[in-house]
């Protein structure tokens, strides 16, 4: 079995549904049910990679709170490997409030707002040990966004991978205020670019803040020294930049109900069947197929297991492969 590392960020989503009102006065209310679910962006991607029949294993920080704990049952639950990760007393755990209005928009803040772990990293011999023994290495764009020593961590893990010829992955993430992209997150970006073997982005809303032209020539100028790049884009499924070619793979037609975490789930599906088949154009596809599965769902922690994406692959016709 394959042996993944996934690296960044862990919390706690708590889902929080506007109160409905079932007449015209507003005198009659309906408060639908919160609901709690582990979080993040990489531990997202963690979760599915382990579903997927993946020995996964997470690097990162969490703090000794309730959140915490809720993230490393979650974790024991879903199989995914908590050797690494960190719990430290002096930090917390972050829980991201999702309101969600009457028309399923989600309305995102985090809590408490100082001392968050998802911000610290500290590496040792045996992370790194562990990074070169590795068959992959995955993280996400959440975790350079501030200053901090999960930045440098990460990027250290990844340029240790890239010359133990191990390959990376790294989803863009990009955190865009007023159409603009914060300069320090660029620099932090172009510092880890070097090592990233496989660059993952939803198409026009990331990659069109990386160049000056569409986003998907500047999605193809990324693709340089062998690294894939790879552009979701939806209904539209999913296309793959390497070197000079262009690889479209097409979406599957379900019944929308969540987005939320589709992205992450994604990219589960394409490292997952990389793994398998090292087939740029069959791991886009498996993406999309992963992806499919989860939007049909609600939440972002539907994803499939290695039983239920084979069978949707053959409900649409779509021979398994390794």
């Amino acid at each position: 079995m394959h042996n993944v590392i996934v690296v960044g960020d862990a919390n706690v989503d708590i889902i929080v549904p506007y109160p409905r009102f079932l007449n015209e006065q507003r005198t009659i209310v309906k408060y639908p049910d919160v609901s709690i679910q582990g979080g993040g962006t990489s531990a997202n991607t963690a979760v599915a990679l382990s579903r997927l029949a993946v020995n996964t294993y997470f690097v990162g920080s969490i703090g000794n709170d309730q959140y915490g704990r809720f993230v490393l049952d979650d974790f024991a639950k879903e199989g995914v490997d908590t050797t690494y990760l960190r719990t430290h007393d002096e930090l917390n755990t972050v829980g991201v409030f999702a309101f969600v209005d009457e028309f399923g928009e989600r309305y995102l803040w985090g809590w408490p707002r100082e001392s968050q772990s998802f911000k610290v990293l500290d590496l040792d011999d045996r992370i790194m040990n562990a990074v070169r023994n590795s068959d992959w290495i995955h993280s996400s764009g959440m975790c350079l966004v501030y200053n901090t020593s999960a930045r440098d961590s990460i990027t250290r893990i990844f340029r240790e991978a890239y010359n133990f010829g191990i390959p990376t992955s790294f989803d863009l993430n990009l955190r865009v205020d007023n159409g603009v992209l914060n300069p320090d997150f660029y620099d932090a970006l172009m510092g880890i670019m070097p090592y990233v073997t496989h660059l993952l982005g939803s198409g026009p809303d990331e990659f069109s803040y990386l160049g000056d032209d569409t986003w998907e020539n500047n999605a193809k100028d990324l693709s340089v020294n062998g690294r894939t790049v790879v552009a979701r884009d939806g209904a539209n499924g999913s296309i793959g930049f390497k070197n000079s070619s262009v690889i479209s793979a097409p979406p599957f037609n379900v019944d929308v109900v969540d987005t939320i975490g589709a992205g992450d789930i994604y990219n589960a599906g394409y490292i997952k069947s990389m793994l398998d088949c090292s087939n740029i154009e069959r791991s886009l596809l498996y993406g999309n197929a992963v992806a499919a599965y989860s939007v049909a769902h609600k939440g972002a922690r539907n994803s499939p297991n290695i039983n239920q994406i084979n069978e949707f692959l053959l409900h649409y016709d779509v021979k398994t492969f390794k």
